[in-house]
């Protein structure tokens, strides 16, 4: 099992030497990170840095160019169809909006991933509502997901990825749709969740200051290229003398 930065702790992610091409154009330029089981990564940048490639390389949505891309400790190049299937009982994933099913109730749109395990109905319906009390969803099970809100919405989605306690969290567009005070409220429900079972979190998002003062590291992408990867408090005193640090920031240091 590969382990993180010498300390041997065992890594939920890892890549190295990445690059991908989209259109014909380099969209991830060398990219190497690695994120340990149970810590929480922030990816930041701006609009098209490839937040949203790596978030679909992470899961084996997309296959890189070149490079290894190392999941809970799967080498996805190895993973056919249904490695990939079984990969992902174990990774939940909140990707860009749109992916509820129209036709579907909240309920059913959270039971998703459970469909195909031993579980009775009732045993289903009872997990789904646990974790729909958890993020402020009750009462919703028979909307169809058209009559909620864009934050509700986001709200299961992400029901949907924790419904089996995965131990890796890909979370694209962390803010989007959510009111500051709600995703604080739900940021807090996911920490919370790691005393019981380690659940390692990627998340993206534009601004780093996404996840508050939770996330162990941030790493800061621009144009496909990782400028930064540390602490929070690295990154404040990398970005005092690194101009294009400062711009794939938004000039928030």
């Amino acid at each position: 099992m590969a382990t993180a930065g010498g300390f041997g702790m065992p890594l939920a992610l890892s890549l190295e030497g990445v690059f991908q091409h989209v259109a014909g154009r380099l969209a991830l330029q060398d990219l190497s990170l690695e994120l340990a089981e149970g810590d929480w990564l922030l990816v930041c940048g701006p609009n098209g840095a490839g937040k949203t490639l790596l978030s679909r390389l992470v899961l084996g949505l997309d296959r890189p160019s070149a490079g290894r891309v190392q999941v809970l400790g799967r080498d996805l190049d190895g993973l056919d169809g249904r490695g990939l299937e079984r990969l992902r009982t174990e990774a939940g994933a909140v990707l860009q909006r749109g992916s509820l099913l129209a036709d579907q109730s909240v309920l059913d749109n959270i039971l998703l991933p459970l469909r195909h395990t031993p579980l009775t109905r009732g045993e289903m319906a009872r997990a789904a509502r646990l974790v729909m009390a958890l993020l402020g969803l009750d009462g919703l099970e028979n909307h169809p997901p058209q009559a909620l809100s864009l934050g509700q919405q986001r709200r299961v989605e992400l029901a949907r990825a924790l419904i089996r306690r995965p131990r890796l969290l890909v979370w694209d567009g962390l803010s989007d749709g959510l009111d500051p005070t709600v995703a604080r409220e739900i940021l807090a429900v996911l920490d919370s969740l790691r005393t019981g079972q380690p659940m390692a979190l990627i998340a993206t998002d534009n601004t780093p200051d996404a996840l508050g003062d939770i996330a162990a590291q941030v790493a800061v992408l621009n144009r496909g290229r990782l400028l930064f990867q540390g602490t929070p408090a690295a990154l404040a005193a990398a970005s005092a003398d690194n101009m294009e640090l400062r711009t794939a920031l938004g000039g928030r240091f």
